[in-house]
């Protein structure tokens, strides 16, 4: 008879005000709603806009390294989620002042609030493996985290664009929200509802950060898979207007990667239950299936399949989101886990920037005139090599975990 999970008040608590942090996440792009307004007050150009946008997500990188690596050991959980949550209040500030602030003023707080944000995932991540110890559980868990996640990115950019039709400042109150997260970690993230993780191992030695080798693999395997995601937005436009040149068709197809995404938020918990870590290359076929149907609704001219294919690259390229950190916190200590999920967030941020140059260095070679010919194959190709790697991976994963269980039977 399977045996029963009961979840605590407490830790109901703490996981509401870690979906409060995951529900505004995403959000760091939202105010591109009134990048006009912007170079009309400021007297900016298209390249400061994008770079107000860009520098928040660069500092999101070393944000997470550092909060890996102190969360939980420097500085307690609680103080971790509130300097998060501090930063990115702070970062919405010109939601009340306006054209107060200088240009270089903007910039400032775009910095601080890429700090912020950078802190939520691994500490989101840590405390939801620390407070949910089984691992089916867990899997539910992020399961969860992952739709809050990708609701948060749609309905935060609608609200920032009906905010910044009234007044172009009130686009930033949406970064205000973290004042509900901020207060309900006073209250709620507490040494009773989530547990300090131990910094010794069963030896009585010090937890030193190391990950095993099936651990570094994944995480290279997800760089891998970012890049091929962030090479669908770079140039999957361009490939959709050779064949239909509209852009309410355009940009009907993007909307629909969250749909895939959701899919595989959805299914990602029963996936794990009976596949364990081979759930992720399982799911991930289907994001290779993904950029198949689109090379292929490229050359045929068939707008239906562009929006299947980005149903399924959505679906693929979500479940490694979910699933990457949902095993890495299964090959560690507790100590540790916050530190490696800082990784996960680095490796992740790190494919979206590596895929531009590395874009336009393969289109360079192969010709800016065959797009599809050059970077979809390419990509095609690497997702292959992934899945292959994936499936690696999988089966070091479940020898680890094996040997773990017959130890601990001993």
């Amino acid at each position: 008879m399977a045996e029963k999970v009961k979840i605590s008040g407490g830790q109901i608590g703490v996981f509401a005000v870690l979906m409060c942090m995951y529900f505004l996440a995403p959000m760091h792009s939202a105010v591109n709603a009134v990048s006009n307004d912007l170079i009309a007050i400021y007297g900016v150009d298209a390249n400061a806009i994008s770079l107000m946008v860009s520098i928040t997500n660069l500092l999101e990188i070393p944000a997470a390294f550092v909060i890996g690596l102190i969360a939980g050991r420097a500085l307690s959980y609680r103080v971790c989620v509130l300097l998060a949550t501090a930063l990115v209040v702070i970062g919405g500030s010109p939601a009340i002042l306006g054209e107060a602030l200088p240009w270089w003023g903007i910039m400032a707080t775009r910095c601080i609030l890429g700090l912020g944000l950078g802190c939520f995932m691994p500490i989101i991540l840590t405390i939801i493996s620390l407070v949910f110890e089984k691992e089916n559980v867990r899997a539910t868990m992020m399961s969860i985290a992952s739709i809050v996640f990708n609701t948060g990115m749609i309905v935060l950019t609608i609200v920032a664009g009906i905010l910044g039709a009234i007044s172009w400042n009130l686009a930033w109150g949406i970064y205000l929200l973290a004042l509900l997260p901020f207060a309900l970690a006073i209250f709620l993230i507490n040494p009773q509802n989530v547990p300090k993780a131990p910094e010794v191992d069963s030896s009585g030695e010090k937890v030193k950060i190391r990950l095993p080798v099936a651990g570094w693999l994944l995480l290279i395997l997800f760089l891998g898979a970012i890049i091929m995601s962030q090479s669908l937005f770079n140039l999957g436009g361009v490939t959709i207007s050779s064949v239909v040149d509209d852009p309410a068709v355009i940009g009907t197809v993007f909307s629909l990667f969250s749909v895939g995404a959701y899919g595989a938020s959805f299914l990602f918990f029963i996936g794990y239950k009976y596949l364990k870590a081979n759930v992720i290359p399982v799911f991930w076929i289907v994001g290779i299936l993904g950029y198949v149907c689109w090379l292929a609704a490229h050359m045929t001219g068939n707008v239906i399949l562009f929006y299947v294919a980005i149903i399924l690259a959505g679906f693929g390229s979500n479940t490694l989101t979910i699933g990457v950190p949902m095993v890495l916190s299964t090959l560690v200590a507790p100590a540790i886990v916050s530190a490696v999920m800082g990784f996960s967030y680095v490796f992740m941020n790190g494919g979206g920037f590596i895929a531009t140059p590395l874009d336009a260095a393969i289109t360079a070679i192969a010709g800016a005139d065959s797009i599809l010919s050059s970077v979809w194959i390419f990509d095609i190709i690497l997702g292959v090599v992934v899945l292959v790697g994936l499936f690696i991976v999988a089966r070091q994963v479940n020898a680890i975990k094996a040997k773990e269980a017959a130890e601990g039977g001993e």
